[in-house]
């Protein structure tokens, strides 16, 4: 190897990144909660707050929004104060977050809620992916942050499924996510002491304060946005993850349960399937970005896999049961592509400014998840106003989030591979 350590030294490094993934990866199960218990909730408040679709839409949604507001000013902060800083600090506004949405009776007060989450879990893949550029080869980065988001994320996903339906019809919306919340903070306590954001910070010699003025860190992140060689990876971001968010994430539950006639239990173990689903496709795409020639095709790949299937349910909304859940199922597992937008972006910065480059990635898939979950939400809404069948409103989903992949898809396909000499 090359990287000028001692065996010794690369053994603590190892050692170093297991326990830092292992507790990430913990406060990472009870982040997923929130990001993909929509299916659930929106069953939930739909049927014991009465909200419309719309309304669930603007809720679950609202989180994605203010989690896109967030990155720009977010990742000024990984590169000025680091991941591990950063993580703490926002992580309170979320923890906030999550009491207000337990104690929330009224609509604005459930959005107030979501957008506190949104604001303070926006960043965590971001900073997990810069957490694991400290410790890891850089030829394993992308692997260890989708083997982390991969087990965790789906342990979590798994969570926000059946077991979240089971304590909100058991211990309510408010018990829940107490419970969580104080889950949360525990992990937080854990973070600040025992995570750090590379070898030479755990040693005490890494944290000496950020080498850029607020100004040059400001110019810094628009020089990022106006990188010409980012532009369509720019674009693509916005499918990173809003086609599963909109769907598996949110319209799923609602669909299996009015169109394919299945129990709120049924649905929720039919919306565990999707979420294991999601996390093996992203261990999987882990495993491509480090053997794959190139992340662009990976990730072409992707999107067509995703744009057949649903092609095939917007056509045929009603298919039988096994049909329509094993298309849903094909579609999750192609569905995560942040980890290889992430790493075919971080061939075009100096690692000084990965993480602004990573967090407008996620700028854009977060806006595309908040603007693809209201506007899904006024389209069912629209379907039931003029008297149309469920089959009628979710084929427009399945349409609209298929045209949406089309288009950034086509964009992206001029994108070239990066400079030959980055990893």
């Amino acid at each position: 190897m090359s990287d000028g350590l001692t065996e010794a030294e690369r053994a603590d490094r190892r050692r170093g990144l297991r326990r830092i993934l292992l507790i990430l990866g913990v406060f990472f199960v009870f982040v997923q909660v929130n990001r993909s218990g929509g299916g659930v909730l929106a069953g939930y408040l739909g049927a014991e707050r009465g909200l419309s679709p719309t309304d669930i839409g603007t809720v679950m949604g609202a989180m994605f929004f203010a989690s896109a507001a967030a990155q720009l000013p977010t990742g000024i902060l990984f590169d000025r104060i680091g991941p591990t800083r950063t993580l703490l600090v926002s992580g309170l506004v979320a923890l906030a977050g999550i009491v207000v949405f337990a104690l929330a009776t009224e609509t604005w007060s459930l959005v107030a809620g979501r957008v506190a989450i949104g604001l303070g879990h926006g960043g965590i893949i971001t900073a997990v992916y810069l957490i694991a550029m400290g410790w890891a080869p850089s030829d394993r980065v992308g692997q260890a942050t989708a083997s982390l988001v991969g087990v965790a994320g789906g342990i979590g996903g798994v969570l926000a499924t059946t077991p979240l339906a089971m304590a909100l019809e058991h211990i309510g919306i408010q018990g829940s996510f107490l419970a969580l919340a104080a889950m949360t903070a525990l992990l937080m306590v854990a973070i600040r002491l025992l995570v750090r954001d590379g070898p030479v910070a755990a040693a005490g010699g890494g944290e000496t304060g950020p080498r850029e003025t607020l100004g040059e860190s400001i110019r810094g992140l628009f020089e990022v946005m106006r990188m010409p060689e980012l532009r369509r990876i720019f674009v693509m971001g916005i499918c990173f993850t809003a086609p599963f968010m909109t769907i598996g994430g949110l319209w799923a539950g609602p669909y299996f349960a009015e169109v394919q006639g299945l129990s709120r239990a049924e649905a929720s173990i039919a919306l565990l399937l999707l979420v294991i689903a999601l996390h093996l496709g992203t261990y999987g795409y882990g495993v491509l970005d480090r053997i794959a020639r190139s992340r662009r095709r990976v990730v072409l790949t992707g999107v067509a896999i995703e744009v057949v299937c649903l092609g095939v349910l917007a056509a045929w909304p009603a298919a039988p049961l096994p049909v329509a859940g094993l298309l849903l199922f094909v579609f999750s597992c192609a569905a995560p592509l942040f980890v290889i937008l992430a790493a075919h972006a971080r061939r075009f910065v100096p690692q000084r400014r990965a993480g602004r480059a990573i967090t407008c990635i996620s700028l854009m898939g977060l806006t595309g998840v908040f603007v693809l979950q209201t506007g899904t939400g006024a389209l069912i809404d629209m379907v039931q106003v003029a008297g149309g069948t469920p089959e009628t409103g979710y084929r427009l989903v399945f349409a609209t989030v298929m045209a949406v992949l089309v288009v950034t898809g086509v964009v992206y396909a001029g994108q070239s591979e990066g400079p030959v000499n980055q990893a």
